[in-house]
């Protein structure tokens, strides 16, 4: 638990002084700024944070044999899965929630109201952040479950930016990829039928994570962690 702890409030100090370096440097898109998600980084400090909470969830029935009655195996029930699962996003989104409030609070006492107003897609904007947490968070959950480590979970989170992304995008380069703009259009013509009130833009926020580099990225090595992890399960199960 104290490891929780002091991991949110290295994200928050982080994020408060990477978004104030950002908006004294100029020319960074208001949302990175409330996302303290600086060009050169792979992941903001938030994600990072959200994939070592993930990997913990499994990392500490390793560190500490007592939580477990075989140190070799991990208990591979679904219900055990999912509730880590649900625990680790829902703690990558609060943790998420609060990086934001907290960067918008220390730019409007440093610089004013004018780079924390509301963008128009705030909507859309924030369901991109949150899709982007919980997949952070669910990956070092997986990957933690896989390797038997956080440390290794850590670096499956990690690795999306660094490996997986460039692969992704080099296997998308060339004029004969489809553009995916306009996806939530297209999904809606295609049921026949429109969208409820607002369900357009929640629509639009997942397509825009999945369409970024580091989303599609992060879509892919989610699936691969989980056919690892039901693999795995089942080596373990027949022997």
């Amino acid at each position: 638990m104290g490891v929780g702890y002091f991991t949110l409030a290295a994200v928050l100090a982080a994020s408060t002084l990477l978004c104030v370096v950002l908006a004294r440097a100029g020319h960074t898109p208001q949302p990175r700024l409330l996302a303290a998600w600086p060009q050169e980084l792979p992941l903001p400090p938030a994600a990072l944070g959200a994939g070592l909470l993930g990997a913990l969830a499994f990392g500490d029935e390793f560190r500490h044999p007592a939580l477990a009655v075989d140190r070799g195996t991990v208990p591979r029930r679904v219900g055990l899965l999912v509730a880590k699962l649900l625990v680790a996003a829902a703690t990558a989104l609060l943790s998420g929630a609060l990086t934001v409030g907290a960067d918008a609070a220390v730019l409007h006492l440093v610089y004013g109201e004018e780079l924390t107003r509301v963008p128009a897609d705030w909507l859309s904007l924030s369901t991109s952040w949150a899709a982007l947490l919980t997949g952070c968070a669910w990956a070092g959950v997986l990957a933690a479950g896989i390797f038997r480590s956080t440390t290794a979970g850590l670096a499956a989170v990690l690795g999306v930016p660094i490996v997986v992304v460039p692969l992704v995008q080099k296997a998308v380069e060339g004029p004969a990829v489809r553009s995916a703009a306009g996806l939530s259009g297209r999904l809606r013509d295609l049921v026949l039928m429109q969208w409820p009130f607002g369900a357009e833009r929640y629509v639009a926020g997942g397509v825009r994570m999945i369409v970024q580099p580091v989303g599609g990225a992060l879509a892919l090595s989610l699936t691969a962690l989980l056919c690892a992890y039901v693999l795995t399960g089942m080596r373990s199960r027949v022997r």
